[in-house]
């Protein structure tokens, strides 16, 4: 290791890179490292290439760009936070300057990382995260991941990029013909699974153990760890897994085979690319050959085909549904952490249908909208208005029998009437509480370890609205925060709690921190779960939810269905 005060230059595989070292020298930053090949030109919706050697040492202090975005309900999310934190006017303004003020440079050449790890160490755990934000948003350098409390403990911290949405989880016939598999879409997930690889074959540089590698992400990223530990491609590359409010991004949907309200993922490839360059062969050239803000101009503007760029089914780099693949025993035997929030919907409910995302309104849709080379800025979200008929057919479709969707109203009474508390509290357990819990109980029944969490520390002004909201573990996990955001009493010591028990996860396999309460692991028999809450945290037992229970028969029946 070398390099000039406050820097530090290291030997990768692909050549040297030169990061930060903090004003003490105690920590390594290193930051927009390339590991794989630009997926541009030819490489548009190819999976990834090996990243080109370079000479002479690469300077790495600022993260890579973000992903091409969606930005839509990534926005929407963010308007609904300020507004229901509680804050006053002056601050809300302020807030939103501060979330528009962070770096949002994008670009198709996105596939870098972040490493951030303590100075001269070797043989240290290696975490890596998976950021969310619907696999349509979001970017490994958001400032709420760039922190040094988990590297302080004594572990290598890697954060990924991957390529998101249209540019990430598009399938076409054309795609498909040429893939060796005979597959397409899901690059996104097989970039995580480079980015793996990368860390298998360079972490030893940064001072971690490749054989200690824990994934780790939230949301869309809690997913993705799901769908990774069920990718055989993904398999020995870490070794433990944490998946945060998995979601449930296209958890149905299936390279050719329709499911619910979603076409298969290649026929709306296939109607997105007759609005982008029109019908008939050679289509894949056409597209490929346009600009990228121009096919996101489009991508945009078409919500309910862009509602179909997500993971799909393929039968190859996805066999089956993350659910299915539970319910199958054929998940990575490793160590799971699993967890949810007490109010995931409360920030989400507006702008989803409230039988769950894979529907769509019967009426009201908007009408695809064809390339006219425009570009199409900040498209609003659709408002999804649904009658409580069309609700209670979307349920009809969803469960077995009608005295299912009987039960499933009567667990969340007020839903058939569409009472906004029983939608977000249904929503809640359909998109994130029932892989929790599915999860969770075919792992532990398949002998593998499980410890499962409840998060559900509130906002500290009186007059917040949004309760134990969706991402709102994250900055306690990193020890970040938001900013203008007032802790709350005890929140610090809540933010120990939970970075220690990350790291003691990711270190050993068990979550078990000295000085910390000691978290059983979870048996479907008799489950208990670790709830983080502030000022206080502790063990209790996991409370009966009937609801989670007819969502657990919906899976199996839809296992049998769709596969």
């Amino acid at each position: 290791m070398l390099g000039s005060r406050n820097t530090i230059d290291l030997d990768l595989l692909d050549g040297s890179v030169r990061g930060a070292t903090s004003a003490k020298g105690t920590m390594i930053n290193v930051m927009g490292i390339p590991y794989a090949a630009a997926p541009t030109g030819d490489r548009r919706w190819t999976p990834p290439a090996a990243a080109a050697s370079w000479r002479g040492t690469k300077s790495c202090k600022k993260a890579g760009p973000m992903p091409m975005q969606r930005k839509a309900n990534f926005d929407a999310f963010f308007d609904n936070l300020i507004a229901g934190l509680g804050l006053g006017r002056a601050k809300q303004k302020a807030m939103r300057a501060a979330i528009n003020a962070v770096p949002s440079k994008e670009s198709e050449d996105c596939l870098t990382l972040n490493v951030r790890a303590p100075k001269s160490a070797t043989g240290l755990p290696v975490m890596v995260w998976i950021h969310g934000g619907d696999n349509t948003d979001g970017s490994s350098g958001e400032p709420m991941y760039q922190g040094n409390a988990l590297p302080e403990r004594g572990c290598v911290l890697v954060t990924i990029n991957y390529r998101l949405g249209l540019l990430g989880f598009f399938a076409h016939p054309e795609l498909s013909a040429e893939s060796p598999d005979g597959v397409s879409g899901n690059y996104g997930l097989l970039d995580q699974i480079a980015a793996l690889e990368w860390v298998r074959d360079n972490i030893e540089a940064f001072g971690g153990d490749p054989s200690r590698v824990t994934i780790f992400g939230e949301s869309a990223g809690g997913q993705d760890v799901l769908h990774l530990m069920t990718a055989p491609r993904a398999r020995g590359l870490f070794h433990r897994a944490i998946a945060q409010s998995p979601s449930d991004s296209g958890r149905w949907l299936h390279l050719r085979s329709p499911a619910m309200d979603l076409m298969s993922a290649e026929e709306a490839g296939v109607a997105f690319a007759d609005l982008a360059v029109g019908p008939g062969p050679g289509q894949l050239e056409r597209l490929r050959a346009m600009d990228a803000e121009e096919l996101h101009s489009l991508y945009r503007a078409n919500p309910v085909l862009g509602r179909h760029f997500y993971p799909c089914v393929d039968g190859r780099i996805l066999p089956a549904a993350p659910m299915t693949a539970f319910s199958r025993k054929q998940q990575a035997p490793v160590p799971l952490m699993i967890g949810y929030n007490a109010d995931e919907a409360s920030l989400l409910a507006e702008f989803m249908h409230p039988a769950g995302p894979e529907f769509l309104p019967r009426d009201g849709l908007p009408e695809p909208m064809a390339a006219t080379g425009e570009v199409i800025e900040d498209v609003p979200v659709p408002t999804v208005n649904c009658s409580p008929e069309e609700v209670a057919d979307a349920f009809s479709r969803s469960y077995p029998t009608e005295a299912h969707v009987a039960r499933v109203f009567a667990a969340y009474p007020g839903l058939d009437r569409l009472d906004s508390t029983a939608v977000e509290i249904h929503l809640a357990d359909h998109m994130f509480g029932v892989h929790v819990d599915h999860a969770s109980r075919e792992h532990a029944a398949a002998g593998y370890p499980v410890y499962r969490y409840h998060f559900r520390s509130l906002p500290a002004l009186p007059n917040q609205t949004i309760g134990a909201f969706h991402a709102a573990e994250i900055v306690h996990v990193f020890g970040t925060s938001l900013p203008l955001v007032p802790e709350g009493e005890g929140a610090h010591l809540l933010t120990r709690a939970m970075g220690d028990h990350w790291f003691a996860f990711a270190a050993e396999g068990v979550p078990d921190h000295p000085g910390r309460p000691s978290w059983p692991g979870y048996v479907p028999s008799d489950p208990h779960h670790m709830v983080f809450n502030r000022p206080n945290s502790g063990v209790e037992p996991c409370p009966p939810q009937a609801g989670l229970d007819l969502m657990r028969e919906r899976i199996n029946w839809l296992n049998e269905s769709l596969g």
